[in-house]
């Protein structure tokens, strides 16, 4: 069993003309294979309340289940957010000097595997609760200026078609060997399924594909892409 709690190191590799200010929104994702999504919410529904009583400076901790893409229903996600990279320092260094916190939760769950980002912006991921979904893809910006240039454009033609659902971008802060050559992520949050598939017939519509094709799709290349919906 590997340990999903660890000690990180930030990486000074941000994403090109980066868009993590010094007071950010960060988000560590685990992606934990192997274990069902039943036991994972209730180990991390236990897991955020020794830590919080404890002091740890999450926004929020959470887990989700992806629904669509690969490794569907067999991948299961665990959230945990900050406002800053010196809360979640501070917070890393505080789960360390309390095993406890993780052996009596994360640790009596047996992982077949676990890999580990952590991505940033100056933005909020949405909705909050149960049934949160968000559609993601997991990119590679091979031109970081079309991507600052062109993302704004395709969030606002979103918002003026009508998408129930926010638009937005994190910049991968930590993207460890097994995840590279992964820089980024591009992902729509929506209050729940139903929201989330009216903002992607709008996605996949003909103006906004054509768009997409001529503006964004030649400066990154998708190295993963699914919908996960939020277990707590």
């Amino acid at each position: 069993m590997r340990k999903l709690i660890k000690i990180l190191t930030i990486s000074a590799a941000l994403f090109a003309l980066s868009i993590i200010p010094s007071k950010a929104f960060i988000m560590d994702v685990w992606e934990l294979r192997g274990v069902t999504p039943a036991e994972v919410s209730e180990a991390t529904l236990a897991f955020k309340e020794k830590a919080m009583d404890g002091g740890a400076m999450y926004t929020a901790f959470r887990s989700s289940t992806k629904i669509r893409g690969d490794d569907t229903l067999d991948t299961v996600f665990v959230h945990a957010y900050y406002e800053s990279f010196e809360d979640q320092m501070a917070t890393q260094a505080l789960i360390g000097a309390n095993p406890d916190w993780f052996q009596s939760t994360f640790g009596k769950l047996d992982f077949d595997d676990v890999d580990n980002t952590t991505f940033g912006n100056d933005e909020e991921l949405g909705e909050s609760a149960a049934g949160q979904t968000v559609a993601y893809a997991f990119v590679e910006i091979t031109s970081g200026i079309n991507f600052v240039l062109n993302f704004p454009i395709m969030q606002q033609m979103m918002r003026d078609m009508g998408a129930p659902a926010q638009v937005s971008a994190m910049a991968c802060a930590l993207c460890g060997e097994n995840v590279l050559p992964t820089n980024g992520m591009v992902y729509f949050s929506a209050a729940n399924p139903v929201d989330m598939g009216k903002a992607l017939d709008i996605f996949s519509s003909e103006e906004m594909q054509r768009w997409m094709f001529a503006n964004m799709v030649p400066h990154g290349n998708i190295t993963d892409a699914g919908v996960l919906v939020f277990n707590d």
